[in-house]
């Protein structure tokens, strides 16, 4: 079974045409890599299972709601947070994230025996911070021998948030999976083949 290990965010861009000096408004947008990862693989008829970490919050619920309704996410599937979503700013645009930061080693081993997970497409963002990039490295490490393939979708290289500590997490991972690939341009690594994201539905059949 295909895994996606992936972030959900909800954009709330300024609306010029509508806003004035008296009331601001703003367009939500719910994305983020999980939300494409998943378009992708829907469009593509592949099967997947998702692995990603909600805030205990009204945003978390949002969040919910979107892929349980969109894509047949069971609820039971979903992981929880004990703390909100993140918020960050871009120039205009609030950014309100899901709380992938918070998932552990446990679960990602968790996701790969329950689910029979054998090959992964994982988000870059969550693999260029600590501490979750460890947690997920651990992870997969402990399920080395059920693991035939991992992708790193670094394809939005604005996403990454250290790329010393990509680059440090692609290498490990690709010590321990014998298949590694990446997608982008933001990396090289020795021994981790580049692959398109034309190309990614290939490698989850």
């Amino acid at each position: 079974m295909n895994g996606i290990i992936g972030e959900i965010i909800t954009t709330l861009d300024y609306a010029d045409e509508v806003s004035n000096e008296r009331d601001t408004y703003f367009r939500a947008f719910i994305g983020g890599k999980a939300i494409e990862e998943m378009d992708y693989f829907v469009d593509n008829d592949v099967p997947f299972s998702l692995l990603t970490k909600l805030g205990k919050d009204m945003q978390g619920e949002t969040h919910l709601d979107f892929i349980t309704d969109e894509y047949g996410i069971e609820e039971d599937d979903v992981l929880f947070s004990s703390a909100p979503s993140a918020l960050s700013m871009e120039g205009t645009l609030i950014i309100k994230s899901t709380a992938p930061s918070f998932i552990n080693k446990e679960e990602v081993i968790r996701f790969i025996d329950e689910k029979k997970i054998n090959r992964i497409l994982i988000s870059s963002l969550l693999l260029s911070f600590d501490p979750v990039r460890k947690e997920i490295i651990e992870g997969l490490g402990k399920r080395k021998d059920k693991i035939e393939r991992v992708v790193i979708d670094a394809e939005d290289a604005t996403s990454t948030i250290m790329i010393e500590d990509l680059y440090d997490s692609v290498k490990r991972i690709s010590g321990s999976i014998k298949e590694c690939y990446i997608s982008g341009d933001i990396l090289n690594v020795e021994g981790v083949k580049r692959v398109s994201s034309d190309m990614i539905k290939e490698l989850f059949n």
